[in-house]
């Protein structure tokens, strides 16, 4: 497998989460299965059992990685009876929008996605969030407060916007024409 085609199971699994939503996940029957363990495995059905113990053991690296991006806040996890209710907090559904930035198309040459904004002092943490989004996501600094991306990376930006709620003072644009080119 290639560099470029790696991606590490946390961010894939944001990427999945994402796209879901909340949604719940049964992990009930799960401990049962793995208590009996491998090696009675074939006496008591074979292959097929086998085959089964080992999806359940891949549910439970699931669980791992879904326990750790909750720890690492990326995502919150509830109960609701024996299923759990996961949905991602604002740092996930950041981490997931720079992995989408930095996984956009090029644009056609000459073209940009450029975002403008002017975001009150009041709100600075939102402000000093979209600057470190932006870096993060491949855009360069043209001004102070307008950024560029030769990446296609409009829709996922004004998606970002509106979730954030900040569209009164953020503008993004497609763009072709500056005095001074965006390097």
């Amino acid at each position: 497998m290639s560099m470029a085609a790696y991606r590490p199971v946390t961010k894939a699994l944001l990427a999945f989460v994402a796209g879901l939503g909340d949604s719940a996940v049964e992990f009930g029957s799960l401990w049962s299965a793995l208590a009996t363990g491998y090696g009675s495995a074939y006496r008591r059905g074979g292959s097929a059992y086998v085959s089964e113990l080992k999806r359940f053991k891949k549910q439970i690296d699931l669980k791992r990685k879904i326990n750790e991006l909750a720890r690492r806040r990326y995502i919150r996890v509830r109960r609701l009876g024996r299923s759990f209710v996961i949905s991602l907090t604002d740092k996930g559904q950041a981490a997931t929008v720079i992995s989408r930035l930095r996984q956009a198309q090029a644009h056609p040459r000459g073209w940009h996605t450029v975002v403008i904004f002017d975001i009150p002092e009041e709100m600075s943490n939102a402000r000093k969030l979209l600057r470190a989004l932006l870096k993060q996501g491949g855009f360069k600094r043209l001004q102070q407060s307008v950024w560029v991306s030769k990446a296609d990376a409009y829709n996922t930006m004004v998606e970002f916007v509106k979730h954030s709620r900040v569209e009164a003072w953020v503008n993004v644009y497609y763009a072709t024409q500056f005095l001074s080119s965006p390097q």
